[in-house]
């Protein structure tokens, strides 16, 4: 499962800022994977172009959980939502995220 979201621009509208979730499951140990990232890139250019670095991004993680199948899309999603909600919490308050 991969989940990838724009979240709104910045600097006027030029630059996304997007999110991306990607879990991998391991069927015999019943365990699920899921790397996070953030990043930014030009609005103006179709598919983002190159991901430009900001300092105030958190650096990606992996969240690891032991579960069966039937609960990876539910836990994935919820992951996802916190590391949405810590990557909102981290854009400078002078950078308006716009919708």
């Amino acid at each position: 499962m991969s989940i990838n979201e724009i979240l709104g621009t910045i600097h006027d509208g030029t630059v996304q800022v997007c999110a991306t979730a990607d879990a991998e499951y391991d069927h015999a140990a019943q365990r699920v994977s899921v790397a996070l990232s953030a990043f930014t890139q030009l609005a103006s250019i179709p598919g983002g172009g190159a991901h430009l670095p900001q300092p105030w991004l958190p650096a990606a993680a992996r969240v690891t959980e032991h579960l069966p199948h039937t609960e990876v899309d539910e836990f994935v999603k919820d992951v996802f939502g916190t590391w949405i909600k810590k990557l909102r919490a981290a854009i400078p308050a002078d950078l308006p995220l716009r919708a």
